[in-house]
């Protein structure tokens, strides 16, 4: 196991299936450690805690809905209307008066959260989908897109015994139209302000560990060490006949184009583009775009055109939200391991029509193609 120690996941990934087969229950967590983190002095045990967000719906028999069918739905992504946290709605998490370890996933199809304490204290993050930081950060909001993890550092132990409050989702705009209009009722809009769990303060427990103030070490890329400074590899992630493209492509099994093929043991510059939908007529603008690489843990190298001030790019990721009309550069270093590998975007119905691609990493010298 090569993994920095971290939150991560697994799920199936059959092209066009991905979708229903993560709703259908498909997914689940794996925690790695190492000593680093074990030197950290964490909250462990039953203070560390595993915590998947997922947006379902039900029907009048209680039963999982996943789409109507309609192509709309499919367009925005599944949204559902209810929020289930570990299977459960209406979650109620019991805490003692001491500090946790809250580790949280969007295990949704396609809805984003933006995370925050419900009376308005700071998160305390300490890690993200490539593992501890190196030092704790503090935002208002954390946005998380899906597949994105974040590890936060919870402290209960200013509260009295009976205290509640919850973690909740702020009201956002999206910057797309026509959301959630589909689905009779089963759908609640991306962007819309709800609450994700509730925290019960229901015993006094002597506090035994403290917020450490560094975490891990991180080896930080230099972008002068990368082998296309003048020539980052770019994708433009936009809407094509009704099919969501990188670089006006949609998936096929073993295609791989030129400028997707990356030489072993290089360091690169890969910049992501936001384009939006364009849809015109049918009124759709711009959709979010959460982004995933295969294989590969990488550092954001900058972000422009941000709209959203809570993200938490300072460590290692395997994952970026990029709202619309944002671009962001990311620093990969492609060695371990040759082969196909997929990059996509993790909304699974936006990944299901077509928006991922391979990208190969062999012995092959490509430079010239990333100058075309």
């Amino acid at each position: 196991m090569r993994n920095r120690a971290g939150t991560y996941w697994y799920h199936p990934h059959p092209h066009g299936r991905t979708g229903p087969q993560v709703y259908g229950g498909l997914a689940g967590f794996f925690l790695v450690s190492d000593e680093e983190e074990k030197a950290a002095g964490l909250p462990s045990g039953e203070y560390d805690i595993p915590l998947v967000i997922q947006a379902r719906a039900f029907d009048n028999d209680n039963q999982l809905v996943y789409t109507t069918g309609h192509m709309m739905e499919r367009v925005t992504g599944f949204l559902g209307n209810r929020i289930l946290v570990n299977g459960n709605p209406d979650f109620i998490l019991p805490v003692a008066t001491r500090a946790y370890r809250l580790r949280l996933l969007n295990g949704s199809n396609s809805r984003i959260y933006k995370l925050a304490w419900q009376d308005g204290r700071p998160l305390t993050v300490i890690g993200t989908d490539g593992g501890l930081l190196e030092k704790p950060v503090h935002r208002s909001y954390v946005m998380l897109g899906v597949g994105e993890r974040i590890e936060l550092w919870a402290d209960f132990g200013r509260y009295p015994v009976g205290t509640e409050t919850a973690l909740v989702s702020l009201p956002f705009d999206t910057g797309m139209m026509g959301r959630g209009m589909m689905g009779g009722g089963r759908v609640l809009p991306n962007g819309s302000g709800l609450p994700i769990f509730r925290i019960r303060v229901n015993r006094k427990e002597k506090e035994t560990v403290s917020l450490p103030e560094r975490l891990s070490t991180i080896e930080r890329y230099k972008p002068e060490d990368t082998v296309n400074l003048r020539y980052p590899r770019t994708f433009h992630l936009l809407m094509r006949h009704m099919a969501w493209t990188i670089n006006g492509r949609t998936f096929r099994m073993e295609e791989v184009a030129n400028d997707e093929k990356v030489r072993m043991d290089s360091l690169e510059i890969w910049e992501f583009i936001n384009e939006g939908g364009g849809m015109g007529m049918m009124g759709m603008m711009n959709m979010p775009h959460p982004i995933h690489l295969h294989g590969k843990q990488f550092q954001v190298l900058e972000r422009r055109g941000v709209t959203h001030s809570g993200y938490v790019d300072e460590g290692w990721k395997d994952t970026v939200l990029l709202m619309p009309g944002e671009r962001i550069r990311l620093l990969v270093r492609f060695e371990d391991y040759p082969g196909l590998f997929l990059y996509h975007c993790h909304n699974l119905e936006h990944e299901d029509m077509g928006m991922m691609r391979n990208y190969l990493v062999d012995n092959g010298n490509y430079e010239k193609e990333m100058k075309l």
